[in-house]
């Protein structure tokens, strides 16, 4: 069995590939630095002895990166599942930076995301299975004044994964979209958080282990739950004054 992972050096997506690889899956891994790629695919086959090829790609360049995806995939038997812990987001994200800077954001977040899938599903709805992963965060919940083209695009992963769960409903092919809290990685590093952070190890065990499962929306840790609930339902007059 093979993985494709979209984002696979850092946080998340190396968790993943070593819990992949862990449970002897071979993995295809894609980002865009090309020494850090080489270094995570010599650790899985020494630690693991699975095959693990890469892909430099960088996801601010969606249609490069199905490109090389297509030319990558081309050489493997099957490709059984896709993970897209691809993310990036900026301090000064007020809706106000430049187009070329907001273009990257979207491209990062979610039209990467919406590429490899493009490439990866056909061959997945041929033989009527597969796994088709993205992740979300909280920050998608509600609009709000910071974060504006982050929550944007990934809301828009949300509304594109119901999608295509929809779409996908009567074949084998699953998607799931994890909508995750705060998470131990760079993006995270050095803030003052008012909840627990969970780690990316954390993240990848829970991915692995519900693969096979039809679950549509998760949201990770469950006690944002709640929160989420109570962030979308409170009125506009007090929802606007909320600094956060």
């Amino acid at each position: 069995m093979t993985a494709v992972i979209l984002g696979a050096t850092a946080g998340v997506g190396r968790a993943l590939g070593r819990e992949l690889a862990r449970r002897g899956m071979n993995v295809l891994l894609i980002a865009r630095d090309e020494q850090s790629l080489q270094a995570e695919a010599a650790h899985l086959r020494l630690m693991y002895g699975v095959c693990a090829s890469t892909v430099v790609a960088d996801g601010t360049r969606p249609q490069e990166l199905a490109a090389k995806l297509s030319e990558a995939c081309s050489h493997l038997d099957s490709i059984d599942v896709l993970l897209c812990p691809i993310g990036a987001s900026r301090s000064d994200d007020d809706g106000s930076q430049p187009l070329q800077e907001t273009q990257s954001l979207i491209d990062t977040n979610f039209t990467a995301v919406v590429a490899a899938t493009d490439v990866i599903l056909p061959a997945m709805i041929r033989v009527n299975r597969g796994s088709i992963v993205g992740f979300s965060s909280i920050a998608a919940t509600r609009g709000r004044g910071a974060n504006v083209v982050y929550s944007a695009s990934k809301r828009a992963l949300e509304s594109y994964f119901e999608s295509m769960r929809h779409r996908l409903a009567d074949t084998g092919v699953r998607t799931t979209v994890y909508r995750l809290g705060y998470i131990a990685t760079q993006q995270s590093y050095g803030k003052t958080l008012l909840l627990p952070i969970a780690t990316p190890e954390d993240v990848a065990r829970t991915v692995c282990a519900h693969l096979q499962m039809r679950e549509g929306c998760v949201t990770y840790p469950s006690f944002w739950l709640p929160i989420i609930y109570l962030l979308r339902v409170v009125p506009w007059a007090i929802f606007k004054k909320m600094k956060f």
